[in-house]
């Protein structure tokens, strides 16, 4: 009876043990481009895009302002919350790096597009010969 017990009990503690791990894995929506050896990474949740409106609006708007738009392109794909270092409550977050290392991050629901753009504007710094 006490071996039948621990066995249950095992059992039980291991259960939720992997589905703790699996509610903390979710997936991120991601929309980056790769200019002039910048990487511009925007995380959002997938299931609620209203929140990054402001983002992509602030992306959309600082692309089309640039000389050539047409060389800079962005890509969707989604990843797994565990592949990046940001936290859910984060989100959704725009990353900016150079040459690999980070130089520059915006996160949180309340930015203000204009704000994003402007950021965009002072840390990238574009050279319309290169591909994204």
């Amino acid at each position: 009876m006490l071996k039948t017990f621990m066995t249950i009990l095992i059992t039980g503690l291991l259960a939720c043990t992997l589905s703790s791990c699996e509610a903390n894995d979710e997936t991120i929506k991601l929309i980056s481009a790769e200019p002039s050896g910048y990487k511009i990474n925007l995380y959002s949740h997938p299931d609620d895009q209203e929140q990054a409106n402001d983002y992509m609006s602030a992306l959309l708007n600082w692309k089309t302002a640039q000389e050539d738009d047409g060389f800079l392109s962005f890509k969707e794909t989604t990843l797994s919350s565990e592949d990046i270092n940001i936290s859910a409550d984060q989100l959704p977050a725009l990353v900016i790096y150079k040459d690999g290392e980070l130089i520059q991050s915006i996160s949180g629901n309340n930015s203000d597009p204009s704000e994003i753009k402007s950021t965009l504007d002072n840390t990238v710094a574009l050279s319309n010969n290169k591909n994204s």
